[in-house]
């Protein structure tokens, strides 16, 4: 058995690896992991060494082999677009691997909604065709908030595609109308066999989205992340 983890900046994810079969493991705690026979560790990391080090101590795994996995610039039948292959965030990299071990021979484009959405295309080669990055939900309303004077939120994001009657909900639905908008767009450029949603506000997107050939993975970055692992 064997542990991945997903380490942010502000939050760390986590998922199991045993015979090959990648399990969430909702809650990262020393005593959870006290009992399992796990050999090892690999990781992606857009944190500090400090903190992984950090959670190393405080996990209670410090004795065992921890690995951390970079972009590359080919891996698994996946060749990156970047001429500076490890300036691409591992997690774009993670995600692109795991899509083409799901999909292997079709195109997908890959949309990771979290803190930032990412939007990359690979083909049914596996090669990378590039992306873009814009702010996520969240980060798009706190902008607002943050460089106007007189516009407020909600702590419960409630966005819709409609037109917004009060402030908060006029913020939400627009923001939810960009993300939505760019993904669109996104497609309409270069259309791709299947439509990958993952990320922590995949939840707000996919309901409008059903008329794709959308499929939704959780585990997305983790399948990318296990394809490392040197049994």
């Amino acid at each position: 058995m064997y542990l991945l983890l997903d380490i942010g900046n502000t939050r760390e994810k986590a998922a199991l690896v045993k015979n090959g079969k990648v399990t969430a493991l909702p809650q990262l705690a020393p005593d959870n992991l006290a009992l399992l026979p796990i050999k090892a560790v690999y990781y992606a990391s857009v944190a500090s060494q400090e903190k992984v080090a950090v959670i190393k101590q405080l996990l209670g795994l410090d004795h065992l082999p921890w690995r951390q996995v970079h972009a590359d610039a080919q891996a698994y039948g996946v060749r990156s677009s970047y001429q500076q292959p490890q300036t691409l965030g591992v997690d774009r990299w993670l995600a692109m691997l795991g899509a083409q071990l799901l999909f292997p021979t079709e195109s997908v484009l890959i949309i990771d909604a979290g803190t930032a959405v990412t939007v990359d295309w690979v083909d049914h080669e596996g090669q990378h065709g590039g992306g873009w990055i814009i702010p996520g939900l969240k980060m798009q309303q706190q902008a607002v908030v943050k460089n106007t004077a007189k516009v407020f939120n909600s702590e419960m994001f409630n966005g819709r595609l409609q037109p917004g009657t009060d402030t908060v909900t006029g913020l939400q639905n627009g923001c939810l109308a960009a993300v939505l908008g760019a993904i669109r767009l996104a497609w309409q450029q270069s259309p791709c066999s299947k439509l990958l949603l993952t990320g922590g506000d995949a939840k707000f997107l996919k309901p409008h989205l059903g008329d794709l050939p959308l499929v939704v993975e959780p585990l997305l970055i983790f399948y990318g992340l296990a394809r490392y692992i040197d049994m």
